[in-house]
């Protein structure tokens, strides 16, 4: 009877127990720039609601080198200024596992997703803000969080982000949105559930790989009512150094339409890009560092950033989203296809 007892409840235990939690959070509004400066003192609150999973199968372990969390949260983020009013987002995360002791764990979380924003730029109502000028745009999140369970089932959590939003460059002004944040909630789950004890991974092999992506923008042209075509071609190539980080070096290439009938080699713009990718599964998160060899007349300066979002399919071709970025402040967002050998 005990042993048939013991068995039913370790069947009972789910290896992706579901959780709820809500965050309150406080930030600082980052001034990047000279025109932001009237918003030095601002400090954005928010809350969050957040639905997530902790996936605790071994081969997400055997992927990772840990157990991770995904998972969705909606917020509600009030900027303390009229000119920048407030914002509703949605945001996917997902969230490995780097520590635990105890009743203590430690994470690392990368998110990205939509927002609402309710007060953009007008040249009438609201010329002082030129920091977003679409109600639609892009927040991008990454952060740490450190959780204390009282139970299995119940636990505070704290954490520190970085967050940003901007609409991608879509429209201007769009110097963007950058506040660090500093959050502290509670979260919970009716499931029960077992982290299964540590143990030693196997071995897995490093990959190397190349890859070809194109991609394609539009791209608002501050001169004239009309949209800019920006089309981009990177050639990749990239060193597995962990189970989930590569290094990669890239050859960027774009062609960016230009407002006025100039000579043609001022639209090319030419980089070598060097950075880290993280690997999460299928998923790529990568963050490049690039100087313009050949710089076109869009570029404001010789030093550009590189973020992106992949998905990789079993038959080798590659999709995802690219944000390009000078500073503190996005060019524009691209959407990319390209296959891997």
């Amino acid at each position: 009877m005990l042993n048939s007892i013991s068995l039913k409840a370790q069947t009972n235990q789910s290896d992706k127990p579901f959780f709820m939690g809500i965050t309150s959070y406080a930030g600082q509004f980052q001034v990047h720039t000279k025109s932001l400066y009237p918003y030095n003192d601002t400090h954005p609150i928010g809350v969050e609601l957040e639905f997530s999973q902790l996936l605790l199968k071994e081969q997400i372990r055997e992927t990772f080198g840990t157990f991770i969390k995904w998972g969705a949260g909606i917020n509600y983020v009030n900027f303390n200024h009229e000119d920048l009013g407030y914002a509703i987002t949605g945001i996917g995360y997902i969230e490995p596992f780097l520590e635990s002791y105890g009743q203590w764990r430690f994470s690392i979380k990368l998110g990205a997703g939509l927002a609402y924003m309710s007060n953009p730029y007008d040249e009438i109502s609201n010329p002082q803000n030129l920091t977003y000028s679409t109600n639609l745009a892009f927040p991008l999140y990454a952060g740490s969080t450190i959780y204390y369970y009282f139970t299995k089932q119940l636990a505070l959590k704290t954490s520190l982000s970085f967050q940003h939003i901007s609409n991608g460059g879509i429209r201007q002004p769009n110097l963007g949105i950058n506040y660090p944040v500093f959050g502290i909630g509670m979260e919970f789950t009716n499931n029960s559930y077992r982290i299964p004890p540590r143990q030693k991974l196997h071995t897995y092999t490093k990959k190397k790989q190349y890859e070809i992506i194109a991609g394609y923008s539009l791209k608002e042209d501050t001169t004239n009512t009309n949209n800019l075509h920006v089309a981009t071609l990177m050639i990749n190539r990239s060193w597995q150094v962990s189970r989930i980080n590569a290094l990669t070096i890239t050859l960027f290439n774009e062609y960016q339409q230009s407002p006025s009938d100039t000579d043609n080699k001022e639209k090319w713009s030419i980089a070598p890009l060097f950075g880290n990718e993280f690997l999460l599964g299928r998923l790529g998160f990568g963050q490049q560092l690039g100087i313009y060899v050949i710089q076109g007349d869009q570029a404001p300066n010789l030093l550009l950033q590189n973020y992106y979002l992949r998905y990789n399919f079993n038959s080798g071709m590659i999709a995802g989203i690219n944000l390009k970025a000078h500073g503190r402040v996005a060019d524009f967002l691209s959407i990319q296809v390209g296959f891997k050998f």
